[in-house]
C-alpha cells in the first residue's frame, strides 16, 4: 500500500460538470480559474518564504513540493468511463505519494476521489463533508447512481468506511424525509450553520476531527463551496441561503488540515461568480490547506525526531 507524503501536494483538475443536471453547469471551468487565482498567492513566495499576515509569522516553504498535474483529459458524456479516467490519474499521485488537491468540477468527482484512497490504502476512512445539501441520494432518474447528489451514499457503501466516521458540515435547507432515517440508522454526525454560530467554528472542528480519526487511519476531506454563504460564494451550483462565512470555513480547514490526506474543492461555477470571488475563496482554500497540513506534521516529526 502507498504512503502519502505530507510534504508533496499535487494539483488535479477535474473539470467535470456532467452530473450538474439539477443545479447550475460550468463548474468544468473552474480548475482553470481557481489556478489563476491561486498564482496571485503563490507570486508572493520569494525565496521559499512568504508573511502569513493573519498568524503574524513567517512560512518556510523550502521542504514543501507543489506541483501542477494538469486537467484529467476526461471522455465527456460517458459517465462511467469519465469517472474511471479521473480515478486513474488520482491513482498516480498516491502512488508517487503524493497528497491530491483535487479541483472540481461538480461533486460528483468525489467518487474517483474516495475510490481512489480506499484502493490505495489500508484501514479504515473517516469522511469530513462540507456542503449545503446532504449528498444522501440513492438514486435519481435524472442523475442516476453516481451523480454529486450521492457521493456521500455510495462512499458509506464500501466496507471501510463507516457512518460513524463521516460528519457533514453546514448542512441546511429542506430536504427527504428518508435522509432524516438514513442519518440516523447509519450514525452520520451532522452540525448546521446554526450550531456552527452557537458553538464556534473551533469547537466544530474539534468535534468532526475526533469523529472523522476515531478507529481510521486516512481521512478524505470534501469541499462543496455553497457550504458559504451566497453572499460570500455567488459562483457555486447550488446556493442555498444561511450558509456559514469565509472566516469560519478559512479556520475550520486549517484545523482540519492536519489530518487529512486527500482533498477536493468543488461546484465553483465561474459562470454565475461576479468578479471571481469565489474563485479566489476556493485559491485561498488551496494554499491554507497546504501550509496547515505540512507545518503541523512537520512539526509533529520534529518533535518525534523522525
Amino acid at each position: 500500500m502507498n504512503k502519502i507524503f505530507k510534504s508533496k501536494f499535487g494539483i488535479l483538475g477535474l473539470s467535470y460538470d456532467t452530473t450538474a443536471s439539477l443545479g447550475w453547469p460550468g463548474a468544468r471551468y473552474a480548475p482553470g480559474q481557481i489556478r489563476n487565482s491561486l498564482q496571485w498567492i503563490l507570486n508572493r513566495v520569494k525565496e521559499n518564504e512568504i508573511f502569513d499576515t493573519e498568524e503574524n509569522k513567517i512560512v518556510e516553504m523550502d521542504k514543501v513540493e507543489i506541483k501542477d498535474f494538469g486537467d484529467v483529459f476526461i471522455t465527456r458524456y460517458n459517465h462511467k468511463q469519465s469517472i474511471d479516467e479521473m480515478k486513474n490519474e488520482i491513482d498516480k499521485l498516491i502512488v508517487q505519494g503524493y497528497s491530491p488537491i483535487l479541483l472540481g468540477g461538480d461533486h460528483s468527482v468525489s467518487h474517483p476521489g474516495i475510490q481512489s484512497l480506499y484502493d490505495n490504502t489500508k484501514g479504515n476512512i473517516g469522511i469530513i463533508h462540507l456542503d449545503a445539501h446532504l449528498d444522501l441520494v440513492d438514486s435519481s432518474y435524472i442523475q442516476g447512481n453516481y451523480s454529486g447528489s450521492s457521493e456521500i451514499r455510495r462512499a458509506i457503501e464500501f466496507d471501510r468506511i463507516n457512518g460513524n466516521n463521516i460528519v457533514q458540515i453546514g448542512i441546511r435547507g429542506y430536504n427527504y424525509a428518508e435522509h432524516y432515517h438514513y442519518i440516523k440508522n447509519n450514525n452520520i454526525t451532522v452540525f448546521t450553520p446554526e450550531q456552527i454560530f452557537t458553538r464556534g467554528i473551533e469547537d466544530i472542528a474539534e468535534k468532526s476531527i475526533e469523529i472523522a480519526t476515531n478507529g481510521t487511519e486516512h481521512v478524505y476531506l470534501t469541499v462543496d463551496i455553497d457550504v458559504l454563504d451566497s453572499a460570500f460564494a455567488p459562483g457555486s451550483g447550488a446556493n442555498e441561503p444561511g450558509g456559514i462565512n469565509t472566516y469560519q470555513l478559512f479556520r475550520f480547514i486549517k484545523k482540519v488540515a492536519p489530518y487529512v490526506d486527500v482533498i477536493d474543492i468543488v461546484e465553483v461555477n465561474p459562470m454565475t461568480d461576479y468578479r471571481n470571488m469565489t474563485s479566489t475563496v476556493a485559491s485561498k482554500l488551496v494554499f491554507d490547506y497546504i501550509v496547515s497540513n505540512y507545518h503541523a506534521n512537520d512539526t509533529a516529526k520534529k518533535l518525534l525526531k523522525v
